[in-house]
């Protein structure tokens, strides 16, 4: 934001004019030169003699009046110029009233995780996902309404699911959502006030980032993506609410992937993530046709975009070090600037009316604790533990050593300890974003990636040896693989050539509104 400058006028005014006074040896009390007339300023009172002077005269001028003059004209400038600047800040400031602190307020306070929300058409309701409901059979995500300023929750789905993600209809009497849940992953409807939920496609939705859908403001398609059937990658298509029928986006030949699709609210362009083989950006196409234009690139994964209620600028959330962030990017000049009051927020949507913002916050406690398998009646035990976050624990194959990520020094690191948690030591110190770890059949090196957090968080697979030497100690060293070892995995997970592993939720996560 930006601060707003105050300037005393009549302070600055008063001592230019003591200045002025002091140089021509003028009194306020006996003024010669300059009169202060009271609530009103000052005027001069100097008289001017007409009578042109002689050589003598002006050569017997005395260098004091000199020096005076070429005082008065420096101050006198200086004032002009200084009430100038004062006038035109002033106007400024006036004209550009700033707007109050953005003060967030927490929308959902419930149990376990409440996230994906989706704003009504007019802005009273939204729709979001939730999986900790005690009243459910299920230990998935289901889809709830709740208004803004009422506590009453209405579930509208039974189904728990691993993920949802919705989208209201133009006229707000229905909801659309993505759910991802194994054979009956795909797009559904259901009424906003409650009712049966109808299939309207199945779909090939492998990751929460392929989930999130739009509908048209005509209310004729509803946009969404998908794995292709056909090809490597994720593409975008429109299916046609009226008759079922799906229409492929035309591909961006520069995208490995492409999701996350967002109809303007004027209806004529749309949005969409395009993720390449060392890049992530977002595009925005005219829906009549025309070349995608690139909007902003930026540095790792991506957890949901909108567009501003004026259709100017797309809000999204970006994944660093220290959790998910929402930025702006102002579509007339691609200036980006991050929102300071959002802290762990993603999955941003913005009203069409009023001009509010919701989205999702993490806060999370992230630790590694073991449980005995052979005897599950035994309490679980924290094995691994810090103030900050440890991630993704894998035992070595002999079950000794387990490798794992942390924050504890700041970036996510690998890290090694013994089996019972004891002697945690820091293998990687790349200044990169490492994770994921996964031990060699041998259990003598650990194979990672890494995101740099320069150009664009390039995504690169590692090996770092782990063998333990001279009493304990670790001797690291690491190697660059091939590119095609690793492969990028937009937003939720990463995708490697031999496994797949989603990143871990949070303990809480709550529906916040600007």
């Amino acid at each position: 934001m930006a601060r707003r400058h105050v300037v005393d006028f009549d302070q600055a005014l008063n001592t230019a004019i003591a200045k002025i006074r002091t140089a021509l040896g003028d009194d306020a009390e006996n003024p010669r030169f300059v009169e202060t007339l009271p609530r009103r300023g000052y005027r001069f009172i100097g008289q001017v003699d007409g009578r042109v002077p002689s050589a003598s005269e002006k050569a017997n001028a005395a260098p004091s009046l000199r020096s005076s003059l070429r005082t008065i004209g420096i101050w006198t400038v200086t004032v002009s110029f200084f009430a100038l600047a004062v006038v035109l800040v002033y106007r400024r400031t006036r004209s550009e009233p700033q707007p109050p602190p953005l003060a967030p307020r927490p929308f959902t306070t419930l149990p376990g995780i409440e996230t994906a929300p989706a704003f009504s058409p007019d802005g009273s309701r939204i729709a979001f996902a939730w999986k900790g409901d005690t009243t459910s059979d299920g230990h998935g995500f289901d889809l709830y309404v709740k208004a803004i300023g009422s506590e009453t929750t209405l579930r509208l789905t039974r189904h728990p699911s691993e993920w949802l993600s919705p989208a209201w209809s133009p006229d707000g009497t229905e909801i659309a959502f993505h759910r991802m849940a194994g054979a009956d992953t795909g797009i559904y409807a259901i009424p906003s006030l409650g009712g049966p939920e109808k299939k309207l496609r199945s779909t090939r939705a492998p990751y929460v980032g392929v989930t999130p859908i739009s509908w048209s403001p005509d209310g004729k398609w509803i946009a969404f993506a998908e794995s292709s059937p056909t090809e490597f990658g994720d593409r975008i298509s429109l299916l046609s609410v009226e008759t079922l029928e799906v229409h492929a986006w035309p591909h961006n030949p520069r995208c490995r992937h492409e999701a996350t699709p967002k109809f303007s609210h004027s209806g004529r362009n749309l949005s969409y993530l395009c993720v390449g083989d060392r890049f992530l950006e977002i595009y925005t196409v005219p829906l009549a046709g025309g070349t995608p234009q690139l909007v902003v690139a930026f540095a790792d994964g991506l957890f949901g975009s909108e567009w501003s209620a004026d259709d100017t600028r797309l809000v999204f959330s970006q994944r660093t070090p220290e959790g998910a962030e929402l930025r702006e990017v102002d579509l007339a000049n691609h200036a980006v600037r991050q929102f300071l009051f959002s802290s762990s927020a993603s999955w941003p949507s913005i009203s069409l009316r009023g001009n509010r913002l919701a989205y999702s916050v993490a806060s999370e406690s992230v630790n590694i604790w073991r449980r005995d398998l052979l005897h599950p009646e035994l309490p679980a035990v924290k094995v691994i533990f810090s103030t900050r976050r440890q991630n993704n624990a894998q035992y070595s194959p002999d079950g000794r050593l387990i490798a794992f990520e942390s924050t504890r020094a700041g970036l996510w690191d690998l890290w090694m300890s013994n089996s019972d948690g004891t002697n945690p030591v820091q293998l990687s110190r790349l200044n990169l974003n490492t994770g994921h770890p996964r031990w060699s059949p041998d259990g003598q090196k650990v194979a990672f990636h890494a995101f740099s957090a320069a150009n664009l968080n390039q995504p690169d697979a590692s090996v770092i040896r782990s063998k333990a030497a001279n009493g304990g100690q670790v001797k690291t060293g690491q190697r660059r693989l091939a590119r095609d070892v690793i492969l990028l995995a937009h937003f939720l997970l990463v995708r490697q050539v031999r496994f797949r592993a989603p990143a871990p939720w949070p303990a809480f996560q709550d529906v916040t509104v600007v």
